[in-house]
């Protein structure tokens, strides 16, 4: 958007995420939280975004682009402390500012272009929420005429303050009511901290107004420890689910499925239930997928069918009118059209043609201890039973392959191969046994 720029406050240390991993970086829907909002933020076009984080940040997943500038909060001393961290980058620059917080990640673009659009160069337009239960949150006080008189953190008010309006801290205002507010802003409380929540007052005492938007409770949630996470995690799942039965795909127990946030489903999909899919899946129109079926980073194609109990690991392609039934793992292999694999197999960097049959119970032999080798096997080849082929290999066209075989050498086209040890036979064994 035209003149607008956006600061992302990400500098909490997340302590009650009881994690080695920063509360920001925590995964949610396959991705890590900041890149929601990140994400979210980049749809917006903005001039620049800065993100202020704290000086032990290490980049762990998030996708930083050009226009994002990383800013070090020295100290940990408040929300208004990091927008002041923000004032030496921001002196010259004009616009609107829109502030984002890193552990709220569910704001819907919609709601973000309401309140930007909404607002003009001498007014700041706040998002707040209703809560009726005590809760940590802001409270946001009202003048007269509806506007923001001030928002007094919890900690600073009594435990029996029943207002229930509540600060989700995400506002946008000129960029200049930010430069000139932010340096009034004192740590005379509790916890000897810089509110950025302190700001309202000044504005209300200089006659700029602050108007809210009214949003449910679950788009502005924040996350600081596993609990809320699992509860985002909760959230999100039930958009993503929603979105997909509209889009035309049959999940027979949504609550039961869960998907990344890059997930890619065409119409008339089937579901079952209990299926996990990470990130990087795509499934084509028509395909079924059954219950216990776990995939990542796999393409599944057009009418195929996959579980159940099948593990799809990254870099699988299964194409159109293929099966891959119960208990089957497949990991960097190409499964060519109307192939079969239905039970009972590994299959690990290998090419597989189109209309071929691999028989219960087949390996491929891809690894050596030290190297990853492929196997080839062309179309219309049939692999019998409980095979180990051993890669490097290459099953020709039409071949066949023997049950119980391990093969190690290739095979001609139209060829049958078969790898066995001599079957020995003992008469009256039985016998030999009861006299011992």
């Amino acid at each position: 958007m035209k003149n607008l720029n956006i600061i992302i406050l990400a500098a909490g240390k997340g302590t009650r995420m009881k994690s080695s991993l920063p509360k920001i970086m925590q995964p949610l829907a396959g991705k890590p939280m900041i890149q929601h909002v990140l994400d979210n933020a980049i749809k917006l076009k903005p001039n620049k975004i800065f993100v202020v984080v704290n000086k032990e940040f290490h980049n762990q997943g998030a996708d930083f682009e050009k226009n994002i500038e990383i800013i070090i909060q020295k100290e940990q001393n408040g929300t208004g402390g990091a927008i002041k961290s923000c004032l030496s980058k921001i002196r010259k620059t004009k616009g609107r500012v829109l502030i984002l917080y890193a552990d709220i990640p569910l704001v819907r673009q919609e709601t973000l272009k309401n309140i930007i659009k909404l607002n003009n160069n001498k007014s700041i337009n706040l998002l707040t929420f209703e809560k009726d239960d005590f809760n940590s949150y802001g409270k946001v006080f009202l003048d007269d005429e509806g506007f923001v008189s001030e928002i007094i953190e919890q900690k600073e008010l009594s435990v029996n303050s029943q207002n229930i309006l509540c600060n989700s801290g995400i506002f946008c205002c000129d960029i200049d009511i930010i430069k000139n507010l932010i340096p009034k802003i004192k740590n005379k409380n509790k916890k000897k901290e810089y509110y950025l929540t302190d700001i309202f007052k000044f504005a209300s005492n200089n006659k700029i107004r602050t108007s809210i938007t009214i949003v449910d409770e679950d788009e502005v949630v924040g996350i600081n420890d596993k609990s809320e996470l699992a509860n985002a995690e909760y959230l999100v799942q039930s958009i993503l689910r929603e979105k997909f039965m509209k889009q035309g795909v049959t999940i027979i127990d949504p609550e039961t499925v869960y998907f990344a946030e890059d997930t890619k489903v065409g119409k008339d999909v089937i579901i079952y239930p209990n299926v996990f899919i990470g990130n990087g899946v795509t499934i084509e129109h028509k395909a079924t997928i059954y219950s216990f079926t776990h995939l990542e980073n796999c393409k599944i194609g057009k009418d195929a069918s996959v579980g159940p109990y099948a593990r799809l690991r990254p870099g699988t392609i299964i194409e159109a009118n293929s099966k891959v039934g119960n208990f089957v793992e497949i990991k960097k292999s190409t499964i060519g059209r109307g192939s079969k694999i239905s039970h009972l197999s590994y299959i690990g960097d290998a090419e597989i043609g189109s209309s071929v049959n691999i028989g219960a119970g087949t390996i491929t032999c891809n690894y050596d201890g030290k190297d990853k080798h492929k196997t080839i096997i062309e179309d219309g080849a049939f692999i019998g039973s409980n095979s180990s082929l051993v890669a490097p290999i290459k099953i020709g066209k039409k071949s066949y392959v023997g049950s119980g075989s391990a093969i190690s050498k290739n095979v001609k086209p139209g060829s049958l191969a078969i790898e066995r040890g001599v079957q020995m036979e003992i008469n009256n064994w039985e016998r030999k046994i009861k006299k011992k």
